[in-house]
């Protein structure tokens, strides 16, 4: 039995195995041309009394003209289906050419075949009339009808296997909505159950440790705003800046010490004014990542934005390590390089590396949007708000 899942999955239904079965539909057209024929064959007189010939003549001429028929009708109805006017010229088209092909196979099966005439009667009537005599006459449609009516089989069977594939798609399509439903509730849950979690961590050691409730106030805004204001493919600048702020400070908290840090953020930013999420950290936090933390030692970050209308600038500078070679970048500045590239065709973006700083300069168009095109994704969940900035 053939698995119907070498016909439905796209992947297995080629090569050898798409040839056989056009191999079985060619057999299933001779087959079923040779069973119109055999009444026909056999009376009034008994089949042995003419040659081979008069018998193969017109069965390879009407399977030819059934394959033509089939292939063809396929191709224009999958291309052409919805453009009615390419779809209409080209059934004229596929009348003209089965025309053509049927006479002269009929002249052909008349003159090689030894065939007087066919049950139909079209020899007889293509031989009484020149090519476009008959073309333009009225019976030829009725002559025609006969072959073209054995290409419904064939055609229906396609149709059939065609809606039981869609059937097929419709259900897998149906399943992975029904996983991606699942996913998103449960990727609603994780969030959930982090926060609840932070919240406990940060009741334990707001009183015996308040800089370390302090790191996990600051995580737990940061993590809100990745989670559940992110998903458009811009946010207002002002939430962006504070991202960027608590971002800072948590990487102050942790590396005060030997960190010498100078900010400049633009103040009482206009609320229309968007940017593509994440696409400035990236160079804060390669500032910290590559300047601060390769290092023991005392090191520097500078960080200044600033912001005239819509025209932001960004400007990033940091101490470079003592070694070698630099790897400043890598996977996420290509990243956000191409994000830029999209986003922000026009950007200017400068990258200076001497033996003492890494320095990145930024400039960006901003798109100033209404105040109503922000959808409120927070989806804060239960009690996850109890963690607040202060």
């Amino acid at each position: 039995m053939i698995k119907t899942v070498l016909i439905t999955d796209p992947e297995k239904y080629k090569g050898w195995t798409r040839a056989g079965f056009h191999l079985i539909l060619l057999a299933g057209i001779l087959l079923l041309t040779i069973s119109a024929y055999l009444p026909w064959f056999f009376y009034p007189s008994s089949a042995l009394a003419y040659p081979f010939r008069l018998y193969a003549s017109p069965v390879l001429r009407d399977s030819i003209c059934i394959i033509f028929q089939y292939y063809f009708l396929v191709f224009l109805f999958r291309n052409y289906i919805r453009k009615p006017w390419y779809l209409t010229g080209g059934l004229v088209l596929f009348y003209i050419l089965l025309f053509t092909l049927y006479y002269y196979l009929s002249l052909a099966v008349k003159q090689y075949g030894s065939l007087p005439d066919d049950y139909s009667g079209a020899i007889t009537h293509f031989e009484n009339y020149s090519y476009w005599d008959a073309l333009a006459h009225p019976t030829t449609f009725f002559h025609l009808l006969f072959i073209i009516e054995r290409a419904f089989y064939p055609l229906a069977i396609k149709l059939l296997i065609e809606i039981y594939r869609r059937q097929v798609r419709n259900a897998k399509l149906q399943e992975k909505y029904v996983r991606l439903e699942l996913d998103f509730l449960k990727s609603q849950v994780n969030p959930h159950f982090l926060f609840n979690v932070l919240n406990s961590i940060y009741s334990l050691t707001e009183e015996d440790n308040p800089r370390a409730a302090q790191i996990v106030q600051q995580l737990s805004v940061m993590m809100r705003y990745s989670l559940y204001e992110t998903s458009g493919t811009f946010v207002p600048l002002e939430k962006e800046l504070d991202f960027i702020r608590n971002y800072v400070a948590l990487e102050q908290l942790r590396t005060s010490k030997r960190l010498t840090l100078e900010t400049h953020f633009p103040k009482g930013v206009n609320q229309a004014v968007a940017v593509a999420p994440f696409i400035l950290i990236t160079f804060v936090e390669n500032a910290f990542k590559h300047g601060v933390e390769a290092t023991a030692k005392k090191s520097w970050v500078t960080i200044d934005i600033r912001l005239n209308g819509t025209e932001l600038e960004l400007s990033v500078k940091n101490s470079k390590p003592v070694r070698g070679k630099s790897d400043n970048g890598g996977l996420g500045l290509a990243n956000v390089g191409k994000r830029l590239a999209l986003l922000y065709p026009e950007h200017e973006l400068n990258i200076r590396e001497t033996k003492e700083e890494y320095a990145v300069f930024l400039k960006l168009t901003l798109t100033a949007i209404s105040s109503d095109s922000f959808e409120n994704k927070t989806g804060i969940i239960g009690n996850d708000k109890l963690v607040v900035v202060s």
